[in-house]
């Protein structure tokens, strides 16, 4: 029974392994859609008007990506 689980086991790693590998040879198409948005959040401050909005842009292209995201723009403050 306990090499039943074994074999099981070693053969779901050997899938996983070669899904990942098969999903890092792949290049994505070319043109894929990009979006960009814009996140409008309230900061206060020590000046008058003590309230005012940042926004921070930010892309994303819409595939099966795995990889981590960063942002490309920093935060810019404007008076409300």
């Amino acid at each position: 029974m306990q090499l039943k689980s074994l074999i099981f086991v070693a053969l779901n790693v050997l899938a996983v392994v070669a899904l990942d590998l098969r999903a890092r040879q792949e290049e994505p198409p070319a043109d894929l859609p990009v979006f960009t948005g814009k996140r409008v959040f309230h900061t206060i401050i020590d000046k008058s008007p003590f309230l005012i909005e940042s926004t921070t842009t930010f892309t994303w292209t819409q595939s099966a990506s795995i990889s981590a995201t960063e942002s490309v723009v920093s935060p810019t403050p404007t008076a409300a």
